[in-house]
């Protein structure tokens, strides 16, 4: 591999443990503050960088878990899909990509990053739903404004994920010809 690869290939690998570990502390800070607010109920009005959460809170305690919990799924599930980004960084060789461990990867990746963007799909829907009876979650819908990137990159990763898989049995079928 060049120099200007292997360096694209690093930077790649630290971009994603970046992401990583900011979705990680995302994740903790959302589930601390969920359980500090059903103890403290006044924490309801800054919740997560400036999430005010309070009047749902007031006018049903059901929905706000609800709604929060969403919030909480969608947010583990991210930092789940950077989670085996940097596990196929580190299973996969660059000399030898097509294996079966890096197709079953790439499989995991797109199947969760169909997850988020499916919750995230049900989750802006829920919101107009009850937008529409009169409860004020418009700011909320930042959590999951992403539900369309998500299910492309699904697609996109189960197509590649199908060519390394065929990749393999070409690549044994070679290696049986031999």
């Amino acid at each position: 591999m060049s120099k200007t690869d292997d360096f694209i290939w690093k930077a790649i690998q630290t971009a994603c443990w970046l992401i990583f570990a900011g979705l990680c502390i995302q994740t903790g800070t959302l589930i601390f503050n969920f359980v500090y607010s059903l103890f403290k109920p006044v924490a309801t009005h800054n919740l997560h960088l400036g999430l005010d959460l309070s009047k749902i809170y007031e006018q049903s305690f059901l929905l706000y878990n609800a709604l929060f919990s969403l919030i909480l799924i969608l947010s583990f599930l991210k930092a789940t899909v950077f989670y085996f980004v940097i596990r196929l960084f580190t299973k996969m060789e660059i000399s030898k990509p097509f294996s079966t461990a890096i197709s079953n990867q790439i499989t995991t990746i797109s199947y969760y990053s169909f997850s988020v963007g499916l919750i995230s799909y049900l989750a802006h829907q829920f919101v107009k739903q009850i937008s529409k009876r009169g409860y004020d979650a418009h700011e909320i819908s930042r959590y999951w404004d992403d539900s369309g990137a998500y299910l492309m990159m699904s697609a996109i990763l189960f197509v590649i994920a199908m060519i390394f898989k065929k990749g393999i049995e070409l690549q044994n079928e070679n290696e049986l010809t031999v």
